[in-house]
């Protein structure tokens, strides 16, 4: 028996998420409203957002920060944007894994002053143009809420 994806809620089981929508909330919208632009913006359906098995999780966590961290290096900034909106909606041989584009936007956000490249990813991922004070802001609530 083939064992079911567990639904992964990005505005719950992901730090990131959770601060992003703290802060839409913040700003009098939705979480209804935030849902449904990510998915129209994503294509994907609700059953279709699952947790990554832990053993790809594993084998992508180490892959995937190789890879963008040879993209920093070369300063091929919009490659990682297109990349994180790639792996968050899947394709013909991988599930979508918008647990893991957003794992890997939390490690840029704190790990790299990349700020330019994190909002347009989740710009794009969530359908709505947040913006780089929106993006400090949630900044902000996910250090205060990493320092207790």
């Amino acid at each position: 028996m083939e064992k079911q994806p567990f639904p992964f809620d990005p505005f719950v089981d992901s730090l990131l998420g959770e601060k992003i929508l703290a802060v839409w909330q913040l700003d009098h919208h939705s979480k209804d409203k935030l849902e449904t632009s990510m998915l129209r913006a994503t294509n994907l359906a609700k059953e279709q957002i699952c947790f990554t098995s832990n053993a790809n999780k594993q084998v992508l966590m180490v892959s995937y920060p190789k890879e963008f961290r040879e993209k920093i290096n070369s300063q091929d900034y919009d490659s990682i944007a297109k990349r994180i909106f790639e792996i968050a909606i899947g394709n013909d041989e991988k599930p979508p894994a918008l647990d893991i584009a957003l794992e890997l936007l939390e490690w840029l956000l704190t790990g790299f002053d990349l700020e330019n490249v994190v909002e347009q990813s989740l710009s794009k991922i969530f359908g709505v143009p947040f913006g780089i004070p929106f993006l400090e802001r949630v900044r902000a609530e996910y250090i205060k809420e990493l320092r207790g």
